[in-house]
């Protein structure tokens, strides 16, 4: 487990970080065209998960003085090559992302 600021990372993959400004940082996660699960626990939206197939990489933004991170779902090498893109409070949690096989699983837990 890695902690940059107030981010705790538990994850299976290395991570490079390839922008640093003052506390801003993006991280990124090469995780090889794989299958995402998104754990999204007690959510009034969705049930259980939410899946997306064929990812090439995770890009972490975070501030680090902040609990307030965006996380980019990467189609491929280029930063503009975001699919999708969500808001995670990572305030007294760990944020996982961890290989499962052929597909990688992102959650929290306290």
């Amino acid at each position: 487990m890695i902690e940059i600021g107030k981010l705790k990372l538990d994850s299976d993959f290395d991570y490079r970080i390839i922008r640093e400004e003052n506390n801003d940082m993006d991280l990124y996660i090469d995780i090889n065209y794989r299958g995402v699960d998104i754990e999204v626990g007690e959510s009034k939206i969705f049930n259980s998960r939410i899946q997306f197939p064929y990812v090439r990489s995770v890009l972490l933004r975070i501030n680090k003085e902040s609990t307030l991170m965006t996380v980019h779902l990467m189609r491929d090498i280029d930063l503009f090559s975001a699919f999708a893109n969500f808001e995670v409070d990572y305030t007294d949690s760990i944020f996982n992302i961890k290989n499962d096989h052929e597909k990688v699983i992102i959650s929290k837990n306290y």
